[in-house]
C-alpha cells in the first residue's frame, strides 16, 4: 500500500476472501473484529474518533466526532432490529462522524449529509471493501488514475453529478446522504438513501434560535474532551461565532488571527472588536509571511489527497499553521469554513422564490441585480428560463462542445464548467463522453433549480474541504467544521430563502443568531478580506518553476493538455477572476499526479522525477 499519515478506515465483510484482502493493509491497523475473528474495521484512527459498543449480536461504530457516550449508543443499539432503523441514530445525533452497524445478517456503513465524511465501495476479489478513502481501495485494487476523470477536474467548476465521480477505475462513490447496505458475509450490496433536505420553513427569528442551538451543540462535541483546542478568529460572521461557542466550554481556546498587511485586509480590527465579549480566548495574532508563500510547495514531497484538489496548492500553508497550532499544545483547530455555503444560498434561489412568492422576491432581484450591477435585459430573460434539469444541463454539455458563450446563465441550475485552451481535443473529447454518461440516469439533487444550487454547491463545498482535512495526518491537530456537520446543515436549510440569501444584508442568519453575544457594531461587519494579493505575489515569485512543471507535465505525457497555452500565461499578470483560476485547476491536478508517483517511487525504491 501507498505509504500514507492521514486517518482512514476500512470495513470487511465476515467472510474469508476479506481476511485476505485485508492483510494487505499495515497488520497493527485492525480496530475491530468479527465474532468469527477475521478482520471487521481496518484502519490508523486517533483514539478520540472511534468509539465501538456491542449488544448482543449487534455491534455499532461511531468514528468521527460525536458527544454520545458508550451507555447511549449502547442504549441505541438495543433499540435496532434492522441496519434501516439506523436512520433515527444518523438523524439525531450531533457532530461529524460515520457509522458502521451490523444487525443480524446485515452491514451497513455510512457518512455525512453534506459529503464531508464520504464512502467509497471495491470489490477486492471476492470481498466487498467499503473505505473513507478512496486511494486506500485503489491500492488493493492496483488501478491507475483515471484519465477521464483527470480531465474533468481541470475544469473550474463542474455542474452535479461529475465533480462525484471517483478518479480511480473500479472505486464507486456513496452519494452524501446515502448508506451503503452489505451482506455480512460478502454477498450483494444496495445504496439506499437516508437523508433528504428539509423543507425551507423558518422565519429568520427561528432559523437563528435553531442554529444558535444546533452549532453549540457542534462545538461542544469538540470541546466536551477540555484540553487545548485552535481556532481561527478572523473576525468574519463564520470563524468568529465559533470561537465564541467554543470558550463557554470546558477547553481552553488558543484563537488565530492572520495579517496579511494589505491595505484592504481589516480582520484584526474586527477580530478586536469581538474580542470584547470573548475575554477567556487567548488570542494569537500572526503575519501570513510566518507562512510559506502560496505557491511555495511546488517541489515539495506534498501530502497524499486521494483524488485531485485546490487544496493540494494549500497544503504547505495548512501543515506550517497546524503545526503553529500544535506548538500552542491544541489536539484540533476548528475552522469557520463551510459557512459560505450554509449561511447563503445560490442566486438560483431568486428564481425559485419568484415562482413561489413574486411580492417578496421582486425587491429582492432588484437589490441583487443592483448590486451586482446585472444588465436588465439579461436578468429578465435569465429569470424566465423554465429549462428543467436535463434540458440545462444538455446546453451546457454542448458549450463545452462548442466553446460557444451561454446564454440566460444567470439564476441556473448549477456552476457553469470552464477550462483553459490547453485542454486537448482528446481531453475533451472524454469530458463530453462523461456529460454523455451523466444524462443516461440524471436526476437533480431537488425539484426547483435553486434549491438543486443550494445543495449542489455544499457537496462541491465539502469535497474541497474533505481533501483539506486530509492534509494534517496523524501527529497534527485535526482539522474541524462544524458548520457542515449534518444538524447544522439542517438548521439553515430549514430558513426560507430571503432569511438566508438578501443583498441587503451580510449573513442576516448568523446576525440574529449572535445577537446578544457580540457587539452591535461587530454585527454590522460587511467586509470580506480575501488572499489575492498572496497569491499574486507567489505567482510572480515561482513563475519559471510553474513553466518548468508545464514542460514536462505528466498531464501532456496522458495527452490531456497542451503545456504551451499554460506557459504562455504563465507569463501573463494575475488574476484570481481570470484565466488563472482555470490554470490553477489544472496545476492543482498536474501536482496531485506528481505526489502520488513520489510516493509509490519511495515505495517502491526508485529515483523520484522533478
Amino acid at each position: 500500500m501507498v505509504g500514507r499519515t492521514s486517518p482512514y478506515f476500512a470495513v470487511f465483510p465476515d467472510e474469508g476472501a476479506s481476511g485476505r484482502a485485508a492483510d494487505r493493509l499495515p497488520p497493527d491497523h485492525i480496530l475491530a473484529r468479527h465474532r468469527s475473528g477475521r478482520p471487521w474495521i481496518v484502519g490508523s484512527l486517533p483514539d478520540d474518533q472511534f468509539r465501538l459498543v456491542e449488544a448482543g449480536e449487534r455491534r455499532l461504530a461511531v468514528i468521527g466526532r460525536c458527544p454520545a457516550g458508550p451507555d447511549l449508543l449502547r442504549a441505541e443499539l438495543d433499540r435496532l432490529d434492522d441496519v434501516a432503523r439506523l436512520d433515527r441514530i444518523a438523524h439525531a445525533l450531533p457532530g461529524s462522524f460515520h457509522l458502521v452497524a451490523v444487525v443480524g445478517d446485515r452491514m451497513r456503513v455510512q457518512g455525512t449529509a453534506s459529503g464531508l465524511r464520504r464512502i467509497f465501495h471495491a470489490p477486492v476479489g471476492s470481498a466487498r471493501v467499503v473505505c473513507d478513502r478512496s486511494d486506500v481501495l485503489a491500492d488493493l485494487l492496483g488501478v491507475a488514475p483515471d484519465p477521464d476523470v483527470l480531465a474533468l477536474r481541470m475544469f473550474n467548476a463542474l455542474p452535479y453529478p461529475l465533480g462525484e465521480d471517483s478518479v480511480w477505475p473500479g472505486v464507486e462513490p456513496v452519494p452524501p446522504g446515502h448508506c451503503l447496505d452489505l451482506d455480512l458475509r460478502g454477498g450483494g450490496h444496495r445504496v439506499v438513501r437516508w437523508w433528504r433536505p428539509p423543507e425551507p420553513e423558518l422565519d429568520v427569528a427561528a432559523g437563528a434560535e435553531l442554529l444558535r442551538e444546533t452549532l453549540t451543540d457542534a462545538v461542544a462535541a469538540r470541546t466536551r474532551d477540555g484540553r487545548v483546542v485552535s481556532a481561527d478568529l478572523s473576525g468574519g460572521l463564520d470563524s468568529t461565532p465559533l470561537c465564541a461557542l467554543a470558550s463557554s466550554g470546558p477547553a481552553e481556546v488558543v484563537a488565530l488571527t492572520m495579517t496579511s498587511g494589505d491595505d484592504t485586509d481589516d480582520d484584526l480590527h474586527w477580530a478586536q472588536i469581538a474580542l470584547r465579549a470573548l475575554p477567556s480566548l487567548k488570542h494569537v495574532v500572526y503575519s501570513a509571511q510566518d507562512l510559506p508563500g502560496f505557491y511555495a510547495g511546488l517541489d515539495e514531497a506534498l501530502p497524499l489527497l486521494d483524488e485531485p484538489s485546490v487544496a493540494v496548492m494549500s497544503a504547505p500553508r495548512i501543515l506550517s499553521r497546524l503545526r503553529m497550532t500544535h506548538g500552542y499544545g491544541a489536539r484540533l483547530h476548528i475552522d469557520g469554513l463551510g459557512g459560505d455555503q450554509v449561511l447563503t444560498g445560490e442566486p438560483g434561489l431568486y428564481h425559485d422564490l419568484l415562482r413561489q412568492r413574486p411580492l417578496t422576491a421582486l425587491p429582492l432581484v432588484r437589490g441583487h441585480r443592483l448590486l451586482h450591477r446585472l444588465p436588465l435585459a439579461r436578468t429578465v430573460t435569465s429569470l424566465a428560463d423554465r429549462r428543467d434539469h436535463r434540458a440545462w444541463f444538455a446546453a451546457t454539455r454542448r458549450l463545452v462542445a462548442t466553446g460557444e458563450p451561454p446564454r440566460n446563465a444567470l439564476f441556473g441550475w448549477d456552476t457553469l464548467p470552464k477550462c483553459g485552451p490547453w485542454l486537448t481535443a482528446e481531453a475533451r473529447e472524454r469530458v463530453l463522453a462523461r456529460f454523455d454518461r451523466a444524462l443516461e440516469s440524471l436526476e437533480p439533487l431537488a425539484p426547483t433549480r435553486g434549491r438543486h444550487a443550494d445543495l449542489a454547491a455544499i457537496r462541491s463545498a465539502s469535497r474541497e474541504l474533505r481533501m483539506l482535512h486530509q492534509i494534517g495526518g496523524l501527529g497534527l491537530p485535526a482539522a474541524e467544521s462544524p458548520f457542515l456537520d449534518d444538524r447544522v446543515l439542517e438548521a439553515c436549510l430549514r430558513v426560507r430563502h430571503e432569511g438566508r440569501m438578501t443583498p441587503f444584508e451580510f449573513k442576516p442568519l448568523m446576525k440574529a443568531a449572535m445577537a446578544g453575544i457580540f457587539p452591535d457594531e461587530f454585527l454590522r461587519r460587511r467586509t470580506k478580506t480575501d488572499g489575492t494579493s498572496l497569491a499574486a505575489e507567489g505567482f510572480a515569485a515561482h513563475n519559471d518553476r510553474i513553466v518548468q512543471i508545464w514542460r514536462e507535465s505528466r498531464l501532456a505525457d496522458l495527452g490531456l493538455i497542451d503545456p504551451e497555452p499554460l506557459v504562455d500565461l504563465v507569463r501573463q499578470p494575475y488574476s484570481t477572476h481570470g484565466p488563472h483560476w482555470g490554470l490553477e485547476m489544472t496545476l492543482a491536478v498536474e501536482l496531485w499526479l506528481r505526489s502520488r508517483e513520489r510516493a509509490l517511487q519511495g515505495v517502491n525504491g526508485g529515483d523520484n522525477r522533478s
